[in-house]
């Protein structure tokens, strides 16, 4: 009887000993997995603005039209078109 007892107290020390080590390797695992997904999104990011984030706005095409049009309405200085934006 002695035996059985002993055998079972040591079964139940041993697996909850491992059961907490699982938790914290998983968790660690998890943890790290997390970090690189948030790294790689942060990277996705910065590439998907081009690595500019200085603030500036870049035009990269104008269409004829719309510049042949727009030099025809203004005559005389500059107009600056604007949008009124309400906080």
């Amino acid at each position: 009887m002695g035996f059985v007892l002993k055998f079972l107290l040591i079964a139940i020390a041993i697996s909850w000993i491992f059961s907490k080590l699982l938790q914290f390797f998983l968790r660690s695992k998890l943890k790290q997995f997390v970090d690189h997904a948030n790294n790689l999104k942060r990277e996705e990011d910065i590439r998907r603005k081009g690595g500019r984030g200085n603030g500036n706005v870049n035009v990269d095409h104008i269409p004829r039209d719309y510049q042949e049009k727009r030099s025809k309405e203004i005559k005389g200085g500059d107009y600056i078109d604007y949008e009124e934006v309400k906080d």
